[in-house]
Protein backbone atom coordinates (compact mmCIF):
# COMPACT_ATOMS: atom_id res chain seq x y z
CA UNK A 1 0.00 0.00 0.00
CA UNK A 2 1.55 3.18 -1.08
CA UNK A 3 2.14 6.42 0.93
CA UNK A 4 -0.45 8.12 -0.79
CA UNK A 5 -3.37 5.51 -0.04
CA UNK A 6 -2.10 5.21 3.54
CA UNK A 7 -2.92 9.03 4.27
CA UNK A 8 -6.22 8.62 2.39
CA UNK A 9 -6.75 6.12 4.64
CA UNK A 10 -6.36 8.15 8.08
CA UNK A 11 -7.56 11.22 7.17
CA UNK A 12 -9.64 10.90 4.42
CA UNK A 13 -11.30 13.50 1.49
CA UNK A 14 -13.94 15.88 3.27
CA UNK A 15 -13.55 18.46 0.17
CA UNK A 16 -15.68 15.26 -1.88
CA UNK A 17 -19.42 15.97 -3.63
CA UNK A 18 -22.12 13.74 -3.48
CA UNK A 19 -23.30 11.53 -6.04
CA UNK A 20 -27.29 10.85 -5.97
CA UNK A 21 -29.41 9.26 -8.37
CA UNK A 22 -33.20 9.98 -8.12
CA UNK A 23 -34.04 5.89 -8.30
CA UNK A 24 -31.91 5.44 -5.32
CA UNK A 25 -33.30 7.84 -2.89
CA UNK A 26 -35.10 5.51 -0.49
CA UNK A 27 -32.62 6.36 2.32
CA UNK A 28 -34.18 7.28 5.57
CA UNK A 29 -35.38 11.14 5.71
CA UNK A 30 -34.74 11.10 1.91
CA UNK A 31 -37.91 8.81 0.81
CA UNK A 32 -40.21 10.87 -0.71
CA UNK A 33 -43.96 10.37 0.21
CA UNK A 34 -45.89 7.89 -3.22
CA UNK A 35 -49.05 9.46 -4.79
CA UNK A 36 -50.90 7.80 -2.05
CA UNK A 37 -49.39 9.92 0.92
CA UNK A 38 -47.61 6.73 2.23
CA UNK A 39 -43.83 6.59 2.96
CA UNK A 40 -41.89 4.42 1.20
CA UNK A 41 -38.85 3.04 2.43
CA UNK A 42 -36.49 0.39 3.96
CA UNK A 43 -38.83 0.00 7.19
CA UNK A 44 -42.16 0.28 5.41
CA UNK A 45 -41.86 -1.46 2.09
CA UNK A 46 -40.39 -4.85 3.92
CA UNK A 47 -43.81 -4.54 6.15
CA UNK A 48 -45.86 -5.03 2.74
CA UNK A 49 -45.87 -8.99 2.52
CA UNK A 50 -44.93 -9.34 -0.99
CA UNK A 51 -41.84 -7.30 -0.51
CA UNK A 52 -41.06 -9.15 2.29
CA UNK A 53 -41.13 -12.39 0.41
CA UNK A 54 -39.37 -11.07 -2.88
CA UNK A 55 -36.45 -10.01 -0.59
CA UNK A 56 -36.71 -13.00 1.40
CA UNK A 57 -36.73 -15.59 -1.52
CA UNK A 58 -34.09 -14.06 -3.42
CA UNK A 59 -31.23 -13.42 -0.49
CA UNK A 60 -32.08 -17.08 1.59
CA UNK A 61 -31.74 -18.41 -2.31
CA UNK A 62 -28.53 -16.54 -3.29
CA UNK A 63 -26.87 -17.18 0.05
CA UNK A 64 -27.35 -21.19 -0.68
CA UNK A 65 -24.81 -20.80 -3.69
CA UNK A 66 -22.00 -21.67 -1.71
CA UNK A 67 -18.90 -20.02 -3.28
CA UNK A 68 -15.30 -20.94 -3.60
CA UNK A 69 -12.06 -19.74 -5.42
CA UNK A 70 -10.05 -21.41 -8.12
CA UNK A 71 -6.73 -21.74 -9.85
CA UNK A 72 -6.83 -22.16 -13.20
CA UNK A 73 -4.75 -25.31 -14.42
CA UNK A 74 -2.93 -24.13 -17.70
CA UNK A 75 -2.01 -27.66 -18.70
CA UNK A 76 -5.25 -29.41 -18.07
CA UNK A 77 -7.65 -26.43 -18.60
CA UNK A 78 -8.69 -27.33 -14.86
CA UNK A 79 -9.22 -26.13 -11.70
CA UNK A 80 -8.23 -26.57 -8.24
CA UNK A 81 -9.52 -24.95 -5.40
CA UNK A 82 -6.91 -21.77 -4.28
CA UNK A 83 -6.72 -22.99 -0.54
CA UNK A 84 -4.15 -20.90 -0.12
CA UNK A 85 -5.50 -17.59 -1.23
CA UNK A 86 -7.03 -15.09 1.53
CA UNK A 87 -10.30 -15.10 -0.12
CA UNK A 88 -10.78 -18.42 0.55
CA UNK A 89 -11.50 -17.94 3.98
CA UNK A 90 -12.98 -14.96 3.89
CA UNK A 91 -15.67 -16.40 1.42
CA UNK A 92 -16.28 -19.25 4.69
CA UNK A 93 -16.64 -16.52 7.32
CA UNK A 94 -16.49 -12.86 6.35
CA UNK A 95 -15.71 -11.66 10.05
CA UNK A 96 -16.38 -12.43 13.61
CA UNK A 97 -20.52 -12.23 13.96
CA UNK A 98 -21.38 -14.07 10.69
CA UNK A 99 -20.89 -16.73 8.62
CA UNK A 100 -20.66 -16.73 4.72
CA UNK A 101 -24.59 -17.89 4.78
CA UNK A 102 -25.67 -14.77 6.80
CA UNK A 103 -23.00 -12.57 5.24
CA UNK A 104 -24.25 -13.20 1.45
CA UNK A 105 -28.37 -12.79 3.01
CA UNK A 106 -27.31 -9.81 3.91
CA UNK A 107 -25.39 -8.52 1.55
CA UNK A 108 -28.49 -9.50 -1.29
CA UNK A 109 -31.33 -8.24 1.05
CA UNK A 110 -29.65 -4.71 0.32
CA UNK A 111 -29.05 -5.57 -2.98
CA UNK A 112 -32.15 -6.63 -3.95
CA UNK A 113 -34.14 -3.53 -1.86
CA UNK A 114 -31.80 -0.94 -2.56
CA UNK A 115 -29.84 -1.65 -5.54
CA UNK A 116 -26.55 -1.56 -3.68
CA UNK A 117 -24.66 -3.62 -1.75
CA UNK A 118 -22.05 -2.90 0.41
CA UNK A 119 -19.18 -4.62 2.59
CA UNK A 120 -15.97 -2.55 3.88
CA UNK A 121 -12.85 -4.83 3.83
CA UNK A 122 -10.63 -4.15 7.46
CA UNK A 123 -7.16 -4.52 6.21
CA UNK A 124 -3.90 -5.80 8.50
CA UNK A 125 -1.07 -3.29 8.95
CA UNK A 126 0.26 -4.75 6.24
CA UNK A 127 -2.82 -4.26 3.84
CA UNK A 128 -3.99 -7.62 4.15
CA UNK A 129 -8.03 -7.77 3.74
CA UNK A 130 -8.86 -9.48 7.57
CA UNK A 131 -12.77 -9.18 7.56
CA UNK A 132 -15.41 -8.04 5.45
CA UNK A 133 -18.07 -5.84 7.30
CA UNK A 134 -21.59 -5.56 5.60
CA UNK A 135 -23.16 -2.16 6.19
CA UNK A 136 -26.64 -0.88 5.47
CA UNK A 137 -27.23 0.56 2.13
CA UNK A 138 -28.91 3.50 4.25
CA UNK A 139 -25.96 3.87 6.27
CA UNK A 140 -23.81 4.64 2.88
CA UNK A 141 -23.02 7.59 0.95
CA UNK A 142 -20.89 8.21 -2.33
CA UNK A 143 -18.98 11.02 -2.78
CA UNK A 144 -16.93 12.08 -6.12
CA UNK A 145 -13.10 13.59 -5.28
CA UNK A 146 -11.78 16.97 -7.03
CA UNK A 147 -9.80 14.20 -9.20
CA UNK A 148 -12.54 12.02 -9.86
CA UNK A 149 -12.29 9.10 -7.25
CA UNK A 150 -15.09 7.52 -5.39
CA UNK A 151 -15.01 7.30 -2.07
CA UNK A 152 -17.71 6.07 0.45
CA UNK A 153 -18.89 8.07 3.53
CA UNK A 154 -20.67 5.44 6.16
CA UNK A 155 -22.85 6.69 9.15
CA UNK A 156 -22.64 3.07 11.10
CA UNK A 157 -25.82 2.88 13.77
CA UNK A 158 -25.73 1.47 16.95
CA UNK A 159 -22.01 0.90 18.73
CA UNK A 160 -21.19 -2.89 17.57
CA UNK A 161 -20.74 -1.23 13.80
CA UNK A 162 -18.56 1.52 15.45
CA UNK A 163 -16.50 -0.55 16.97
CA UNK A 164 -16.53 -2.98 14.48
CA UNK A 165 -15.10 0.23 11.71
CA UNK A 166 -13.27 1.71 14.40
CA UNK A 167 -10.16 3.35 12.26
CA UNK A 168 -11.55 3.74 9.46
CA UNK A 169 -11.38 7.22 7.92
CA UNK A 170 -13.73 9.90 7.23
CA UNK A 171 -14.03 8.73 3.63
CA UNK A 172 -13.18 5.10 2.57
CA UNK A 173 -11.55 4.82 -0.65
CA UNK A 174 -13.49 2.64 -3.29
CA UNK A 175 -10.39 0.29 -3.08
CA UNK A 176 -11.36 -0.86 0.55
CA UNK A 177 -15.16 -1.30 -0.52
CA UNK A 178 -16.63 -4.16 -1.55
CA UNK A 179 -19.74 -1.80 -3.96
CA UNK A 180 -21.98 -4.55 -5.78
CA UNK A 181 -24.11 -2.03 -7.96
CA UNK A 182 -27.37 -3.49 -9.74
CA UNK A 183 -29.03 -1.88 -12.82
CA UNK A 184 -27.81 1.40 -12.62
CA UNK A 185 -28.17 4.67 -14.99
CA UNK A 186 -24.81 6.50 -14.01
CA UNK A 187 -22.79 3.88 -13.86
CA UNK A 188 -22.06 4.56 -10.07
CA UNK A 189 -25.05 4.12 -8.07
CA UNK A 190 -27.29 0.71 -8.64
CA UNK A 191 -31.16 1.95 -9.18
CA UNK A 192 -33.17 1.13 -6.11
CA UNK A 193 -36.42 -1.23 -7.00
CA UNK A 194 -38.11 -0.01 -4.01
CA UNK A 195 -37.84 3.60 -5.27
CA UNK A 196 -38.56 2.72 -8.79
CA UNK A 197 -41.99 0.57 -7.98
CA UNK A 198 -42.83 2.81 -5.26
CA UNK A 199 -46.40 3.60 -6.39
CA UNK A 200 -46.90 0.10 -6.16
CA UNK A 201 -45.47 -0.77 -2.93
CA UNK A 202 -47.30 2.10 -1.42
CA UNK A 203 -50.74 0.67 -3.28
CA UNK A 204 -50.31 -2.25 -1.97
CA UNK A 205 -49.38 -0.81 1.55
CA UNK A 206 -53.23 1.43 1.45
CA UNK A 207 -54.99 -1.77 0.38
CA UNK A 208 -53.89 -3.35 3.47
CA UNK A 209 -54.31 -0.59 6.12
CA UNK A 210 -57.85 -0.76 4.36
CA UNK A 211 -58.64 -4.18 4.72
CA UNK A 212 -57.07 -4.11 8.52
CA UNK A 213 -59.35 -0.78 9.49
CA UNK A 214 -62.46 -2.58 7.72
CA UNK A 215 -61.51 -5.73 9.99
CA UNK A 216 -61.14 -3.55 13.33
CA UNK A 217 -64.02 -1.15 12.54
CA UNK A 218 -66.23 -3.76 10.78
CA UNK A 219 -66.80 -0.70 7.73
CA UNK A 220 -68.32 -3.23 5.48
CA UNK A 221 -72.07 -4.51 6.31
CA UNK A 222 -72.18 -7.89 6.45
CA UNK A 223 -75.93 -7.84 7.19
CA UNK A 224 -79.14 -5.93 8.68
CA UNK A 225 -81.01 -6.72 11.05
CA UNK A 226 -84.91 -6.17 11.05
CA UNK A 227 -88.28 -6.50 13.05
CA UNK A 228 -91.73 -6.33 12.12
CA UNK A 229 -92.06 -4.66 15.24
CA UNK A 230 -92.20 -1.01 15.43
CA UNK A 231 -89.05 0.13 17.78
CA UNK A 232 -88.44 3.25 20.01
CA UNK A 233 -85.52 5.54 18.68
CA UNK A 234 -84.38 4.44 22.76
CA UNK A 235 -84.78 0.82 21.70
CA UNK A 236 -83.21 1.02 18.15
CA UNK A 237 -80.04 2.83 19.49
CA UNK A 238 -79.30 0.09 22.47
CA UNK A 239 -80.04 -2.48 20.21
CA UNK A 240 -77.71 -0.97 17.77
CA UNK A 241 -74.86 -0.20 20.05
CA UNK A 242 -75.86 -3.66 21.84
CA UNK A 243 -75.02 -4.94 18.09
CA UNK A 244 -71.74 -3.05 17.48
CA UNK A 245 -70.11 -3.97 20.84
CA UNK A 246 -70.92 -7.48 19.89
CA UNK A 247 -69.66 -7.73 15.91
CA UNK A 248 -66.93 -5.20 16.11
CA UNK A 249 -63.75 -6.27 16.02
CA UNK A 250 -61.69 -9.38 15.27
CA UNK A 251 -61.64 -10.28 19.02
CA UNK A 252 -65.43 -10.86 18.79
CA UNK A 253 -65.62 -13.11 16.05
CA UNK A 254 -67.61 -16.30 16.24
CA UNK A 255 -69.28 -14.81 19.14
CA UNK A 256 -73.45 -16.05 19.18
CA UNK A 257 -75.66 -13.00 19.15
CA UNK A 258 -78.72 -13.93 20.98
CA UNK A 259 -81.75 -11.05 19.42
CA UNK A 260 -85.08 -9.64 20.68
CA UNK A 261 -88.36 -8.44 19.78
CA UNK A 262 -88.66 -10.26 17.35
CA UNK A 263 -85.45 -9.18 15.38
CA UNK A 264 -83.40 -11.45 12.31
CA UNK A 265 -80.48 -11.28 10.66
CA UNK A 266 -80.44 -11.07 7.06
CA UNK A 267 -76.95 -11.06 5.38
CA UNK A 268 -75.81 -9.08 2.23
CA UNK A 269 -73.78 -10.79 -0.29
CA UNK A 270 -70.59 -8.90 -1.37
CA UNK A 271 -71.41 -5.94 -3.65
CA UNK A 272 -69.24 -5.55 -7.04
CA UNK A 273 -66.75 -2.57 -4.64
CA UNK A 274 -65.30 -5.57 -2.43
CA UNK A 275 -65.18 -7.91 -5.61
CA UNK A 276 -63.02 -5.46 -7.09
CA UNK A 277 -60.87 -4.95 -3.49
CA UNK A 278 -59.99 -8.45 -3.67
CA UNK A 279 -58.89 -8.60 -7.18
CA UNK A 280 -57.00 -5.49 -7.07
CA UNK A 281 -55.02 -6.36 -3.79
CA UNK A 282 -54.53 -9.77 -6.19
CA UNK A 283 -52.74 -8.08 -8.75
CA UNK A 284 -51.07 -6.49 -6.58
CA UNK A 285 -48.99 -9.41 -5.56
CA UNK A 286 -48.41 -9.74 -9.22
CA UNK A 287 -47.03 -6.12 -9.32
CA UNK A 288 -44.48 -6.41 -6.85
CA UNK A 289 -43.74 -9.48 -8.23
CA UNK A 290 -42.95 -8.57 -11.33
CA UNK A 291 -40.75 -5.61 -10.22
CA UNK A 292 -38.79 -7.86 -8.29
CA UNK A 293 -38.76 -10.82 -11.03
CA UNK A 294 -39.81 -13.39 -8.78
CA UNK A 295 -42.29 -16.07 -10.42
CA UNK A 296 -45.87 -15.86 -8.85
CA UNK A 297 -45.70 -19.60 -8.23
CA UNK A 298 -42.96 -18.55 -5.81
CA UNK A 299 -45.30 -15.92 -3.98
CA UNK A 300 -48.10 -19.01 -3.28
CA UNK A 301 -50.34 -17.99 -6.43
CA UNK A 302 -50.71 -20.93 -8.22
CA UNK A 303 -53.96 -19.52 -10.20
CA UNK A 304 -51.64 -19.91 -13.04
CA UNK A 305 -49.35 -22.62 -12.69
CA UNK A 306 -49.77 -26.42 -13.50
CA UNK A 307 -47.80 -29.92 -13.04
CA UNK A 308 -46.75 -29.48 -16.58
CA UNK A 309 -45.24 -25.88 -16.17
CA UNK A 310 -44.09 -25.05 -13.08
CA UNK A 311 -40.86 -26.61 -13.10
CA UNK A 312 -39.82 -25.13 -16.37
CA UNK A 313 -41.10 -21.93 -14.25
CA UNK A 314 -38.23 -22.66 -11.56
CA UNK A 315 -36.00 -23.60 -14.03
CA UNK A 316 -36.46 -19.86 -15.55
CA UNK A 317 -35.87 -18.01 -11.65
CA UNK A 318 -32.61 -19.63 -12.21
CA UNK A 319 -31.51 -18.90 -15.39
CA UNK A 320 -33.15 -15.74 -15.79
CA UNK A 321 -33.34 -14.07 -12.03
CA UNK A 322 -30.73 -15.85 -9.84
CA UNK A 323 -27.89 -15.77 -12.53
CA UNK A 324 -27.91 -12.62 -12.75
CA UNK A 325 -26.95 -11.78 -9.39
CA UNK A 326 -24.52 -14.52 -9.18
CA UNK A 327 -22.59 -12.95 -12.53
CA UNK A 328 -22.49 -9.40 -10.29
CA UNK A 329 -20.86 -11.08 -7.51
CA UNK A 330 -18.73 -13.27 -9.41
CA UNK A 331 -17.01 -10.26 -11.63
CA UNK A 332 -17.08 -7.91 -8.68
CA UNK A 333 -15.27 -10.16 -6.36
CA UNK A 334 -12.77 -10.99 -9.97
CA UNK A 335 -12.52 -7.20 -10.05
CA UNK A 336 -12.30 -5.93 -6.53
CA UNK A 337 -9.52 -8.81 -5.29
CA UNK A 338 -7.62 -8.70 -8.89
CA UNK A 339 -7.85 -12.42 -8.81
CA UNK A 340 -7.81 -12.64 -12.96
CA UNK A 341 -4.44 -11.30 -12.72
CA UNK A 342 -3.49 -14.42 -10.34
CA UNK A 343 -4.96 -16.85 -12.58
CA UNK A 344 -8.03 -17.35 -10.01
CA UNK A 345 -11.77 -16.98 -10.08
CA UNK A 346 -14.43 -17.40 -7.90
CA UNK A 347 -17.62 -19.69 -8.94
CA UNK A 348 -20.92 -20.35 -6.83
CA UNK A 349 -22.07 -23.70 -6.55
CA UNK A 350 -25.50 -23.61 -8.41
CA UNK A 351 -26.46 -27.25 -7.42
CA UNK A 352 -27.23 -26.77 -4.44
CA UNK A 353 -30.74 -24.81 -5.39
CA UNK A 354 -31.81 -28.67 -6.42
CA UNK A 355 -30.58 -31.08 -3.92
CA UNK A 356 -34.54 -31.11 -2.65
CA UNK A 357 -35.43 -32.19 -5.79
CA UNK A 358 -33.98 -35.46 -5.31
CA UNK A 359 -35.53 -36.99 -8.68
CA UNK A 360 -34.02 -34.10 -11.05
CA UNK A 361 -30.64 -34.56 -8.51
CA UNK A 362 -30.35 -38.56 -9.55
CA UNK A 363 -31.42 -38.12 -12.87
CA UNK A 364 -28.41 -35.94 -13.60
CA UNK A 365 -26.35 -38.26 -11.83
CA UNK A 366 -27.38 -41.53 -13.96
CA UNK A 367 -26.79 -38.86 -17.13
CA UNK A 368 -23.17 -38.21 -15.59
CA UNK A 369 -22.22 -41.43 -14.61
CA UNK A 370 -23.72 -43.15 -18.08
CA UNK A 371 -22.41 -40.17 -20.55
CA UNK A 372 -18.86 -40.72 -19.31
CA UNK A 373 -18.37 -37.58 -17.71
CA UNK A 374 -19.11 -38.68 -14.29
CA UNK A 375 -17.54 -41.27 -11.55
CA UNK A 376 -19.92 -43.59 -9.82
CA UNK A 377 -17.85 -42.07 -6.43
CA UNK A 378 -17.81 -38.35 -7.55
CA UNK A 379 -21.74 -38.96 -7.79
CA UNK A 380 -21.92 -40.68 -4.33
CA UNK A 381 -19.71 -37.88 -2.76
CA UNK A 382 -21.75 -35.14 -4.01
CA UNK A 383 -24.96 -36.90 -2.78
CA UNK A 384 -23.03 -36.97 0.72
CA UNK A 385 -22.20 -40.91 0.81
CA UNK A 386 -18.85 -42.33 1.29
CA UNK A 387 -16.81 -43.84 -2.40
CA UNK A 388 -16.90 -47.16 -2.93
CA UNK A 389 -14.16 -49.37 -3.99
CA UNK A 390 -14.11 -49.83 -7.99
CA UNK A 391 -15.97 -46.03 -7.93
CA UNK A 392 -13.49 -44.06 -9.77
CA UNK A 393 -13.45 -45.28 -13.19
CA UNK A 394 -15.19 -43.64 -15.84
CA UNK A 395 -18.10 -46.02 -17.43
CA UNK A 396 -17.98 -45.34 -21.51
CA UNK A 397 -20.88 -46.32 -23.96
CA UNK A 398 -20.11 -49.04 -26.27
CA UNK A 399 -21.43 -47.41 -29.17
CA UNK A 400 -19.40 -44.31 -28.56
CA UNK A 401 -16.14 -45.85 -28.58
CA UNK A 402 -13.26 -43.95 -30.61
CA UNK A 403 -12.03 -45.43 -33.63
CA UNK A 404 -9.17 -47.94 -33.79
CA UNK A 405 -11.29 -49.63 -30.88
CA UNK A 406 -12.56 -53.09 -30.39
CA UNK A 407 -15.95 -51.91 -31.16
CA UNK A 408 -15.12 -50.76 -34.57
CA UNK A 409 -12.61 -53.11 -35.92
CA UNK A 410 -10.25 -50.75 -37.26
CA UNK A 411 -6.66 -51.27 -37.15
CA UNK A 412 -5.33 -47.09 -37.08
CA UNK A 413 -4.46 -48.21 -33.49
CA UNK A 414 -2.46 -51.37 -34.40
CA UNK A 415 -5.63 -53.03 -33.27
CA UNK A 416 -9.46 -53.77 -33.94
CA UNK A 417 -11.03 -57.38 -33.89
CA UNK A 418 -8.94 -60.07 -34.56
CA UNK A 419 -9.82 -61.78 -37.90
CA UNK A 420 -11.79 -64.78 -38.41
CA UNK A 421 -9.52 -67.27 -38.64
CA UNK A 422 -7.28 -66.13 -35.25
CA UNK A 423 -10.78 -65.96 -33.36
CA UNK A 424 -11.06 -69.67 -33.33
CA UNK A 425 -8.15 -70.56 -32.48
CA UNK A 426 -7.27 -70.83 -28.67
CA UNK A 427 -4.14 -69.74 -26.83
CA UNK A 428 -0.86 -70.34 -27.81
CA UNK A 429 0.66 -73.35 -25.70
CA UNK A 430 3.84 -72.25 -24.16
Amino acid sequence: MGLGNALKRIIGKRNARSVSDETVMGLGIWANPSISGLRVDQQTAMTATTVMACVTILAEDFAKLEPSIYRRIETTGGREVAKDHDLYALLYQPNDFQNGFEFRETMMANLVLHGNAYAVKIRNGRGKVIRLVPVNANWVGLREAPNGELLYRVTPSGLHMMAELKGEPFFIPSEDMLHIRGMSMSGLLGASRMMMAKEAIALTLAYEQQAARWMSNQASLSGVLSTDQKLSEPAAKRLAQDWRDLKTGLQNAGKIAVLEQGLKFQPLSMNAEQAQFIASRQFQVAEIARAFRVPLHMMGDLSRSTDNNISQQAQEYINLTLSGYVSRWREKLDVSFDLRAQGLFVDFDLSQLIRGDVTTRYANYARGITGGFLTMNEARIDDGRDPMPGGDELLKPLNMDAPGSHSTGAKAEGGGRPSNTDAGKGPTAQ
